[in-house]
């Protein structure tokens, strides 16, 4: 049986005084209690040289627009209604690369933009994106800061022969640039529903909808298509329907009533329809188009965080509450640090057994998973995502925030803020200065306007951040800057 290890924090000193200017002259570094690179040693006798590979695009050439019925590995990127060709998938990419490497350490990362020649403005782009994640580093301390290649070709490339490669997901446009240190294909299953609802762990009730093998298609792909939602139109309400293959709650619908069926329904058709297309004999086999119907199980799911050794250990790292947007799409994560005692104890065991899957599958590296309690008072795993999560820093930061009397931190991800990073770090020069507000993605559209960023905030109690995080939010919907004191 693996032991779950609580990564201790420091002890505990008095709040420090907070500077009262809005225009501090000093910044308060951060220091993580440990970085991807220390978790990679654990348990490990001889350290691989590991190095972190990210999609960190620019602009996109015209084969990446639109992918070939031929791809190997199709995402909810894919899904219909995604307009790849806008910018604001690729700055979504761009910020993830970001956020991802804040935990990085002196692990080496690979900022991989294939754009091409992408036009005469892409130098400036690239000057842009590069001094972007120069700010985003420079916050931490300097011996956790990530040494960085940015990598236009695989001639770019400098690593030791013996190097691994961690991606967060492969993807077509980058598999044979490097060895990897868990096999492609493993990683595309492990990150898909389906896995989740065929690999014995503790899940609500679920049922796995495959197609059927290409060649055996009787009366082609819409005749297909309507015989996989036949099982959707069928189902006694209330359940979920994910697809197998999506992130961000992307391509999960929760149906409690006829007229969410009826919404499903219509998505799932052109999904499916979408996704069809692009199945054939190869890559069948990862079930791309495949969805599960499971049950709803009332109540909030909590996102745990942890790292599975290459041993098969896991390391706890945090348990957070769930942000989500109207629309249902994971917008941050809430964590309280006094808390997290009782949490590892409470999810030690669903812990253990989410490790020992996924290391039984030949995956080490983060894990985040979400949990939930079931009627008969049982924790069951509703998500896994073998990867770095949005929030997974949150469990690294307790000491930055806790030595400084914040017990309570949140993340807020896909901001789009009106104004320059200098004029946001003006605003909030006291939240920042005092070690409070730290920025974890920051993208620039080309045209100047607007920044795309993902920040994280720390406060003495709940009720503080609350407050804190309606003056960021109002200012992002309204422009409009409010002390946090007069909320």
């Amino acid at each position: 049986m693996t032991a779950v290890t609580l990564l201790q924090p420091l002890p505990v000193a008095p709040p420090q005084p907070y500077p009262s200017s809005k225009a501090p002259n000093t910044r308060v570094p951060v220091t993580l209690d440990c970085t991807l690179h220390d978790l990679y040693a654990l348990d490990n006798d001889t350290p691989p040289n590991i190095v972190l590979a990210y999609d960190h695009p620019c602009k996109f050439p015209p084969d990446q627009l639109h992918p070939s019925s031929r791809a190997r590995f199709l995402y909810a990127a894919n899904f219909p209604d995604i307009n790849a060709a806008d910018e604001m998938p690729i700055l979504h990419k761009r910020s993830i690369a970001q956020r991802y490497s804040f935990v990085a350490g002196r692990t080496p990362v690979l900022m991989i933009d294939l754009s091409g020649n992408g036009g005469e403005d892409l130098s400036c782009v690239l000057t842009t994106s590069r001094d972007e994640l120069r700010r985003i580093y420079d916050q931490l301390s300097p011996e956790q800061r990530p040494d960085v290649q940015f990598i236009r070709s695989v001639h770019d490339i400098q690593v030791a022969p013996d190097s691994r490669a961690i991606f967060t997901m492969p993807q077509d446009h980058m598999c044979g640039m490097l060895d990897q240190a868990v096999a492609p294909e493993t990683l595309y299953e492990v990150l898909s529903k389906r896995w989740l609802a065929v690999c014995g762990l503790p899940t609500p009730k679920s049922k796995v909808i495959d197609p059927l093998p290409v060649n055996s298609w009787q009366g082609g792909r819409d005749a297909e298509v309507g015989r996989m939602l036949q099982a959707v139109q069928q189902q006694s309400l209330p359940f979920v329907v994910k697809a197998s293959i999506a992130t961000s709650g992307c391509g999960t619908f929760v149906i409690r009533r006829e007229s969410d069926r009826d919404t499903a329904v219509n998505e799932l058709r052109r999904l499916l329809d979408d996704g069809l297309k692009k199945v054939d004999e190869e890559n069948e086999r990862l079930y791309p188009a495949s969805f599960v119907i499971q049950e709803l199980v009332p109540g909030e799911a909590y996102g745990v965080t942890f790292f599975v050794t290459k041993k098969g250990r896991a390391v706890y790292l945090a348990t957070t509450r769930q942000r989500f947007s109207q629309e249902g799409v994971w917008n941050g994560g809430c964590v309280s640090y006094l808390l997290q005692p009782m949490f590892q104890a409470q999810y030690k065991s669903t812990i253990e057994a989410l490790a020992k899957a996924l290391h039984n599958k030949g995956y080490y590296g983060p894990a985040g998973a979400d949990i939930m309690t079931d009627a008969n008072g049982d924790f069951v795993v509703v998500d896994i995502n073998p990867r770095v999560t949005g929030s997974y820093h949150l469990g690294l930061l307790r000491s930055h925030y806790m030595q400084r009397g914040l017990y309570e931190a949140a993340v807020l991800s896909r901001l789009e803020i009106p104004c320059t990073r200098n004029a946001f770090e003006e605003l909030f020069a006291v939240e920042i200065a005092q070690g409070r507000l730290i920025i974890n993605a920051w993208v620039i559209d080309s045209k100047k306007e607007t920044s795309h960023a993902v920040v994280t905030v720390g406060a003495e109690d709940s009720v503080k951040l609350g407050r804190l995080i309606r003056v960021i939010e109002t200012f992002v919907k309204t422009g409009e800057y409010a002390e946090s004191a007069e909320l």
